[in-house]
């Protein structure tokens, strides 16, 4: 309980105080696993919805952890952004093993580096001006909940007279595609990254890591989400699904769209009528 407490507060963050976010995107050569390589469109997407652009403030770094590729020139497109590093491996990883060192990464890095992590795939669409909305919402609503997300692929209950936010049941959550959650939450995930009954059932990363927040955090029964989602998964047969003969993923319940702006930093309160 008392480790819960310091992922919720449940206190707003000043808009004025600034935030760095580490953005992780693991990533792989998706046409060396018989699927189609898109992370040069989801670098179009941030780069259309204003992320790169010079006159914003938001402090970010991407981070893509690379999955041991053959040929990773597929990365070259993208190497042109700023703030974007890519973590190599030198053997190859499938989605639960690259996965695992991203956390494991995360759980060695100084604490006072990162206030939080914005753990997203390499196949999604975003809104417009998505970090600066993305801000205003962490500061809003990131520390209600031990996690939370941007990508909303499931059922959500609303919350009176609040716009862009809603609660959803813990244990229903999957889809990685924009997941928050401070660093710190790593060192909960690691220890049961390969629990025998993860492996058993063959989890993928998105269950491992909420099942391994759920054993550590019993009482963590909702978390909050964005509603409408402002990341959409491309779901354009990009999707890695091994033996499985489905060649799409899920999909955002409602998604915002590319050129639409929640724009938060205007109003995120429904005024009572």
């Amino acid at each position: 309980m008392q480790h819960l407490k310091y992922f919720i507060t449940k206190q707003k963050i000043p808009y004025s105080k600034p935030l760095k976010y580490l953005i992780t995107i693991p990533c792989v050569n998706r046409e060396e696993r018989n699927a189609i390589n898109v992370i040069d469109k989801t670098f179009e997407s941030f780069e259309n919805s204003g992320m790169f652009n010079d006159d914003n403030n938001i402090e970010f770094t991407i981070l893509l952890f690379e999955s041991g590729s053959n040929d990773v020139s597929y990365l070259d497109p993208i190497m042109k952004y700023k703030n974007v590093k890519v973590i190599y491996s030198d053997k190859p990883l499938n989605g639960v093993s690259n996965t695992f060192k991203m956390f494991f990464y995360l759980q060695k890095i100084p604490e006072d580096m990162y206030d939080f992590v914005i753990w997203m795939d390499d196949d999604v669409f975003v809104c417009k001006n998505f970090i600066k909305n993305a801000d205003i919402w962490i500061k809003n609503y990131a520390n209600f909940s031990v996690f939370s997300s941007l990508y909303v692929p499931y059922d959500t209950f609303l919350i009176k007279n609040r716009k862009y936010v809603q609660l959803a049941n813990l244990p229903g959550f999957y889809g990685t595609c924009c997941t928050i959650f401070k660093p710190r939450l790593s060192r909960f995930v690691v220890p049961l990254w390969y629990d025998q009954h993860f492996e058993n059932f063959g989890y993928n990363p998105d269950t491992r890591f909420r099942d391994s927040v759920k054993r550590y955090f019993p009482n963590a029964a909702r978390i909050c989400v964005s509603y409408p989602s402002f990341v959409e998964h491309m779901n354009i047969g990009s999707a890695i699904k091994q033996k499985k003969q489905v060649r799409i993923g899920h999909k955002a319940k409602l998604y915002i769209g590319n050129d639409n702006d929640p724009e938060l930093h205007i109003n995120d309160v429904i005024p009572d009528k």
